[in-house]
C-alpha cells in the first residue's frame, strides 16, 4: 500500500505545481489548513492528480469527477502537455460544468448518479486504451494527498487531533499514513455529512456498503464508494473515529469561517470545522482541513445568507 516514503517522494515531485497552503487560527488552539488556496483548482485534489499524472507519463488521461478532481486533472494536464477527458454526471452544477470546460480538453456525461457515471468512465477508458486517473482509488493519488499531512506536522507542532473530510477516502487515507507513521499518538477523525456517510457506514458494517443517495451542502462528500476501493482498508486501519455534522452545522461552519477569516469555502471544506465544534472529545491543538473553496458567491449567499463583495 502507500508508505511514508511514497508520500515524501510525492512531495518533491509535485512541488512545482502546488502551493504549500497556509494554516490560520480560528480560535484558541483551533487551526484551519486552507487547501482552498491552491492555484486555479482551489482544492486539495491538485496534489494527487499531479503526482499520478507525472508518474504516468501518458499523452492523454481520463477521469470522472463532480468538480475539483476534474479541475485538477485538467489544470495539471495543461502544465504537462497531456490531453485530458472528464466524465461528469448529467446536469451537473452550472459553475462546475463551466469551470470543467475551461480546464479539461473534453467533457463527457454519464448518469444522474456519480458511482454509475464513474463506472461508465472506466469502461470508456478501457475501450479507448486511455489511462484512468481515479479520484481516490489510485496509490499515486493517495500519496499526493498525503503530502498535506507532512505540511501540517511542520506548521502546527504538538497537534492533537486532525479533522479530515471524507468522500471516497483518498485524502484521509494519504494523510493518515503520513500522520500516523510520524505521530502514532495523533487522533485522526473522518468527517462526513449526516445525510449520507458511505465510508462511516462501511467501516461500521465491516465491508464496502452502498447507502441511499442524498443531497447535502457538502455535495462532494455525498457519494457512494467504488466497490473495489483501496481506501476502505486504510481508513479501517488508521482512522480513529467519524463525526457526521448535520446541514445546519455545516452552514454555520461556512458562515463562521467567512466571518473570522474572510475565506469563502464550500460545504465540503467547512464540514471539518463543523465536526470540531461538535466533538465532545476535543482537547489540545486541533486542525481542520478545509479541503476546497469551489463555490460561487451566489451559491455561498444562498447557503449562508452572507453576501460576498
Amino acid at each position: 500500500m502507500v508508505t511514508l516514503n511514497d508520500i515524501q517522494s510525492a512531495r518533491g515531485r509535485i512541488h512545482p505545481y502546488i502551493e504549500e497552503t497556509p494554516v490560520v487560527t480560528i480560535g484558541d488552539e483551533v487551526f484551519l489548513k486552507l487547501e482552498n488556496r491552491q492555484p486555479i483548482v482551489h482544492g486539495f485534489k491538485i496534489r494527487g492528480a499531479a503526482n499520478a499524472m507525472i508518474r504516468l507519463r501518458a499523452s492523454s488521461v481520463m477521469t470522472s469527477a463532480l468538480g475539483t478532481h476534474g479541475f485538477a486533472v485538467g489544470y495539471v494536464g495543461k502544465q504537462l502537455g497531456i490531453h485530458t477527458i472528464c466524465m461528469m454526471i448529467k446536469n451537473p452544477p452550472k459553475i462546475a460544468e463551466e469551470k470543467m470546460k475551461q480546464l479539461v480538453d473534453e467533457v463527457l456525461y454519464g448518469t444522474d448518479e456519480f458511482a454509475s457515471t464513474e463506472q461508465m468512465a472506466l469502461a470508456y477508458a478501457r475501450e479507448h486504451g486511455i489511462p484512468f486517473v481515479h479520484p481516490y482509488n489510485n496509490l499515486d493519488v493517495i500519496a499526493g494527498q498525503g503530502t498535506i499531512g507532512l505540511e501540517i506536522l511542520e506548521q502546527v507542532p504538538e497537534i492533537k487531533t486532525v479533522y479530515v473530510p471524507i468522500g471516497g477516502g483518498g485524502l484521509i487515507s494519504g494523510m493518515a499514513v503520513a500522520l500516523k507513521t510520524l505521530r502514532p499518538d495523533l487522533r485522526v477523525v473522518g468527517v462526513q455529512p449526516a445525510v449520507m456517510h458511505a465510508m462511516a457506514t462501511s467501516v461500521e458494517k465491516g465491508c464496502v456498503t452502498k447507502v441511499p443517495q442524498a443531497v447535502s451542502q457538502a455535495e462532494k462528500l455525498a457519494v457512494n464508494l467504488n466497490p473495489e476501493t483501496m481506501t476502505f482498508d486504510l481508513v479501517c486501519r488508521l482512522v480513529d473515529e467519524f463525526l457526521t455534522p448535520n446541514e445546519v452545522q455545516i452552514r454555520d461552519a461556512m458562515q463562521y469561517i467567512y466571518e473570522r477569516t474572510g475565506e469563502v469555502v464550500e460545504g465540503a471544506g467547512a464540514i471539518s470545522y463543523a465536526a470540531a465544534c461538535l466533538d465532545a472529545k476535543r482537547q489540545g491543538r486541533l486542525l481542520c482541513v478545509v479541503s476546497g473553496g469551489n463555490i460561487s458567491k451566489e451559491d455561498f449567499q444562498q447557503a449562508t445568507g452572507i453576501k460576498v463583495a
